[in-house]
């Protein structure tokens, strides 16, 4: 059996800012952009490919988007000082700077909705 992971869903209150950070600050590829309803169905991808993210609209009733804690979406650097350096450059906001732990170095950024994303590298 193979299985591989082909996309995160990530909700979003304004697609087009969500859409901004992840191309103009962090890098990604737009994949796909079209009309989903009344909102787009957005796709963006690391540089040279991997799992896509989905930028998808939250609906107004929908709980608030948990911004105090990580989210579950661990993004990998092959340098991470490299890395947050060039993001920063960019405008990522970092709330914590890369770090060694235990199991290798670790940073926390945040992206123009809100939430926090962990930057790792072991």
């Amino acid at each position: 059996m193979s299985l591989s992971i082909s996309q995160v869903t990530i909700y979003v209150e304004d697609q087009q800012r969500a859409l901004d950070f992840w191309t103009q600050k962090a890098g990604f590829e737009v994949t796909r952009d079209m009309p989903y309803g009344e909102d787009r169905w957005i796709e963006v991808a690391p540089p040279g490919g991997g799992a896509t993210l989905v930028l998808y609209k939250a609906a107004a009733d929908w709980p608030k988007l948990a911004t105090e804690m990580p989210n579950y979406v661990l993004f990998h650097a092959d340098d991470i000082v490299k890395t947050y350096e060039e993001l920063s450059a960019r405008g990522v906001e970092f709330t914590q700077p890369p770090k060694q732990e235990p199991w290798g170095w670790s940073a926390l950024f945040k992206d123009d909705e809100g939430h926090l994303f962990h930057l790792g590298q072991r």
